[in-house]
């Protein structure tokens, strides 16, 4: 929904952590509201929404675009919205949502968070409104299965991302280079840059910390593989299964020899608009990232920043048997109506319309680079003015997934204290401090706890 910056700019200049990389606070939530009314059947009432913004110029598009359009084609409903601080509206839903005076939309930073909200009996079960809509022909099916617990659905994604690789363009097709498509390609690549001087993939952890885990998402999934994570995150295979304690080693490998970053010590002092420039000046070939820092390269990259040129590519498997593209999601946030809301009608009204307006989406991913809602598009769906990288990666990522094809990342999908672990027991690693091995058998200890606690967010389940 309306992420106003890069999710690792925005947390790490406002300090604020919410389960690893997704922007608390950044998508509408809705506060109060009249009750129901009118003889016509039809939903009615005024939804009151809080959004948080503090871009004044984003305020008045999302007012254009995403309150009064709806409010014109909805005469019987009424969104009334009131923007508020991006740091601060997390913290008033939270309160407000026990006392039971609000909101009636819920915002979540993820499905952790929203599994918090469930259990404690505040979220309303949605299915009937999945029904009454046909939401099944319009999200993915794993968007749908990720709000699921106990089999009723009680949020839906606001964002969706991914890891991926960005490279340097120009630098490629001056060297010869083309995109690695297995581990062999993958490794080949590296040592030809390392050979040449060129750092192979840009990467830096002093801005923001949980940025490790950015990496260990890709090991555990292109590696190890999404069925075996699926698995364990499942409580069916531990976390000590020798895929996982070899997927870290090889992370680990790959530090050491110096290809991200430059080696271990140079990871843990670099910051990213460095680390930025030198990967558009083609210091660094690649960088392994998420869908986030498509927003930040028309700052580096191209007149009058630089004379080069950047592109993506999916992150090649690592191991043999191992589907090609491989995908892991991430969910930005969630949103859901209120258990006590009085106006639940008129909310799911606004979710359905919010939610099946593709072209106003693609829009404003070009205009204001707001990120993409986990529903169908296609070719068409994209305006001229959308940036063709940004339009063909999700039209990939939106095949692949919508066939059941994809992985899991950390700061989604793992409960709150098993994410902790995942960057900062790499870490240890990292710096020698710990073993692969060991690593893997503190995750599987903090994880059981947490599947017996019942905190793991619910795991949509692939077809791989």
């Amino acid at each position: 929904m309306y992420l106003p910056v890069s999710r690792r700019r925005f947390l790490a200049q406002s300090g604020q952590f919410a389960l690893g990389a997704s922007a608390a606070g950044s998508i509408l939530a809705a506060c109060g509201g009249s009750q129901s009314s009118g003889g016509s059947g039809k939903p009615s009432g005024t939804v009151k929404m809080w959004i948080g913004q503090d871009d004044a110029k984003r305020r008045q598009y999302i007012k254009t675009h995403d309150i009064d359009a709806f409010n014109k084609t909805h005469p019987d409903i009424t969104m009334d919205v009131s923007f508020k601080p991006i740091d601060g509206i997390d913290r008033l839903i939270q309160v407000a949502l026990p006392a039971g005076n609000g909101p009636d939309l819920v915002p979540t930073p993820g499905p952790s968070y929203a599994l918090q909200y469930i259990t404690a009996n505040l979220l309303l079960d949605i299915d009937k409104y999945a029904q009454q809509y046909n939401w099944k022909s319009k999200f993915f099916p794993w968007a749908l299965d990720a709000g699921r617990v106990n089999g009723k659905l009680y949020s839906l994604p606001t964002s969706y991302e991914t890891m991926l690789i960005y490279y340097n363009s120009t630098l490629f097709q001056q060297k010869g280079w083309k995109p690695p498509t297995n581990r062999s390609e993958f490794e080949a690549l590296a040592e030809e840059c390392m050979g040449q001087g060129i750092v192979p993939f840009m990467a830096g952890s002093a801005d923001w910390r949980p940025a490790t885990e950015w990496f260990v998402t890709v090991f555990f999934n292109n590696y190890a593989g999404p069925e075996a994570v699926y698995q364990a995150l499942t409580g069916k295979l531990p976390w000590t299964d020798p895929v996982f304690v070899d997927a870290i080693t090889l992370m680990n490998n790959y530090f050491q020899k110096g290809w991200f970053g430059g080696g271990v010590k140079q990871y843990f002092t670099n910051k990213f608009d460095p680390q930025d420039a030198a990967f558009a000046q083609g210091k660094a070939a690649m960088d392994m990232e998420g869908t986030w820092a498509f927003s930040n390269w028309p700052s580096f990259f191209g007149p009058p920043h630089s004379n080069t040129d950047y592109n993506w590519m999916p992150v090649p498997p690592l191991r043999d048997g191992l589907p090609n593209p491989i995908y892991p999601l991430g969910i930005g946030g969630t949103i859901s109506i209120s258990a006590s809301s009085k106006v639940a009608d008129a909310a799911a009204e606004y979710l359905d319309w919010y939610y099946s307006t593709p072209k106003r989406m693609t829009q404003e991913m070009a205009d204001m680079d707001f990120e993409a809602l986990p529903i169908y598009v296609k070719a068409s769906d994209f305006p001229s003015n959308i940036n063709p990288r940004l339009r063909d990666h999700y039209l990939s990522i939106n095949d692949a997934t919508s066939k059941g094809v994809f992985g899991y990342t950390t700061w989604t999908f793992w409960p709150p204290k098993s994410d902790v672990w995942t960057y900062q027991g790499m870490d240890k690693v990292l710096t020698g401090n710990i073993t692969p091995a060991q690593y893997c058998a503190q995750l599987d200890s903090i994880f059981k706890k947490e599947l017996q606690q019942g905190v793991v967010p619910p795991i949509p389940k692939g077809s791989i």
